[in-house]
This record gives structure tokens, C-alpha cells and sequence, in this order.
């Protein structure tokens, strides 16, 4: 009992809250606003209906691969504001837009070179703190520590990733007057296209900047555990 009561409190603050409210909701406001602009106006109503009677009797692993849209778009629309500086998630700046759209550059990868611009002090400031949270003895304290980091993480995605996909869904509809609703999804996918490639070079360089930190320090650790001769 105590195992699935773990594992169900694993499920709501790591995916439920996180995954969910940051990244799905936001990709299905996005998608769904998308879908009925495709919708002519006489039949949006039973269009409406026959999305819900479709819904409800639709088979569970079918939710697999919607969510999985969902979940991507979400992630492009994080990415999106991040690229434009319009959401952050640190309070310190982000350099300057050629900074970040050098990610786009063939050599991406030299981009990794400049600290400042990768959040190194960021990752920095991340790996002291699972140091000073680490479970050595107050293992409920720390937790609660980790687990109070956690639902911050989570409200400030979901407040940002939720602000711009509403955003978009409105600019969707309030432009959609002007029948071009093709058109108009078109310039909101392309640059979420864009924004996941941006995301995937981003990360790349994140991932290392953070592995590279936290091998270093457990080779500092190692070499100050050793006894001197």
C-alpha cells in the first residue's frame, strides 16, 4: 500500500503538475483553437458536438498519441517565448536575440562557448542546492525542501506557457475574421516548428553544461577524500 501511495504522489507532483499543466494544457488551448478555425461557421456548433460524442467514446491509447501533440506543442510554445525573451525562468537576463538566434547557426555548437548565454551560473546555483538538500539525515525536511522547489517549477511554467498560448489562441481568433484561418495557422505553426528545432540545440547544450558540472564536482569530492601520503 505504502508503494502505490509513492507512486501516486510521484505521479501528481512530477507528471501530473508538471508535465499536464506546463506543457499539455497549454499545447491543447493552442491545438484546439487551431481546429476550429478549420471549422465553418454554420456547422461549429454540431462540429463541437460530434468533437465531444468522438471524445468520450474514443479508445484510451488514442489519448497516447494526442497527448504527445499536445505535450510538443506546449514544449514549442515555451521554447517560442524563451527565443523572444518574452518569458524567462531565471531572473537574470538572457543576452541579447542574436545570442539566442545563433542557435540556429550551422555552428551551433561554438555557441556552448559563452557561459553567460547557457546559464552556467544558473546550473551552478541548481547543483548547490540538491547538495544542500541532499537526503543525509532529515530526509522528511529535505524532501518537503525539494518538493516546495518542485510546485514553484511548476506554477511559473504554467503561468508563462499558459499567458502565451492564450495569447496566441486570442491573436488566432481575433485575426480569423479576415477568413484567411489557413493562413494564419501557418504563421503560428512555423515558427512553433522552428521554436522545437531552437528547443533541441538548446537542451543539448543545457544537458552538458549541467553533466559536465556535476562530474566535475564528484571529481573535486573524489580528490578531497583521498587520504594525503
Amino acid at each position: 500500500m505504502g508503494d502505490i501511495g509513492s507512486a501516486i504522489k510521484y505521479l501528481y507532483s512530477q507528471f501530473i503538475l508538471r508535465d499536464v499543466l506546463s506543457f499539455i494544457t497549454p499545447g491543447a488551448i493552442v491545438v484546439l483553437t487551431a481546429f476550429l478555425l478549420f471549422l465553418p461557421k454554420p456547422i461549429l456548433g454540431p462540429g463541437l458536438e460530434k468533437l465531444f460524442i468522438y471524445s468520450t467514446s474514443m479508445h484510451w491509447l488514442l489519448y497516447i498519441p494526442l497527448f504527445g501533440v499536445f505535450y510538443m506543442v506546449g514544449f514549442a510554445v515555451q521554447c517560442f517565448g524563451e527565443i523572444w525573451d518574452i518569458i524567462r525562468f531565471t531572473p537574470k537576463g538572457q543576452g541579447s536575440w542574436c545570442q539566442r538566434f545563433k542557435i540556429f547557426w550551422f555552428k551551433w555548437a561554438d555557441s556552448g562557448k559563452n557561459k553567460e548565454w547557457w546559464w552556467h551560473k544558473d546550473h551552478e546555483r541548481f547543483a548547490d542546492f540538491f547538495e544542500a538538500t541532499e537526503k543525509n539525515g532529515a530526509t522528511e525536511k529535505n524532501g518537503g525542501i525539494r518538493q516546495g522547489r518542485e510546485r514553484m517549477v511548476v506554477l511559473k511554467q504554467m503561468c508563462a506557457n499558459g499567458f502565451l498560448a492564450i495569447s496566441m489562441a486570442v491573436f488566432l481568433l481575433c485575426i480569423s475574421l479576415f477568413q484567411l484561418s489557413l493562413w494564419l495557422i501557418l504563421i503560428v505553426a512555423i515558427p512553433l516548428l522552428a521554436s522545437l528545432f531552437w528547443g533541441y540545440r538548446v537542451y543539448v547544450l543545457r544537458q552538458n553544461t549541467r553533466e559536465t558540472i556535476a562530474i566535475d564536482r564528484k571529481k573535486e569530492s573524489q580528490r578531497g577524500a583521498q587520504p594525503l601520503l
